[in-house]
Order: structure tokens, then sequence, then C-alpha cells
């Protein structure tokens, strides 16, 4: 799996308030740099919750 690839997965299967695919209009943003993927939030986020859907 390539870089591309596993962003847009997160991007799919990120809840925000219950919805999927919902990165709560810039509460939750997702950067790429070649291949290094960084998942920041405004608002609390638990590093176990992306380590399960990464899973």
């Amino acid at each position: 799996m390539d870089a591309a690839n596993f962003e847009q997965f997160l991007q799919e299967r990120i809840k925000v308030n219950g919805k999927a695919g919902n990165l709560g209009g810039g509460v939750v943003s997702i950067d790429r740099s070649k291949s290094k993927i960084t998942v920041s939030s405004e608002v609390p986020f638990s590093k176990r919750y992306t380590f399960y859907i990464s899973m």
C-alpha cells in the first residue's frame, strides 16, 4: 500500500462526531509528504483510534 492510498483510506475512515469521512470542516487534517503521513487535530484525538482503524 502506498502513501497516497493510505491517506485516502484514512480520510474515508476517520470519524468526527460519529460520521466517517467527515473531517469536521478542518478540525482534523491529514497531510502527506512522500512516505510520511501526519494526522493533526484541533480537538482531542486518540492515537489508539488511529492505530485501530489502520490495522
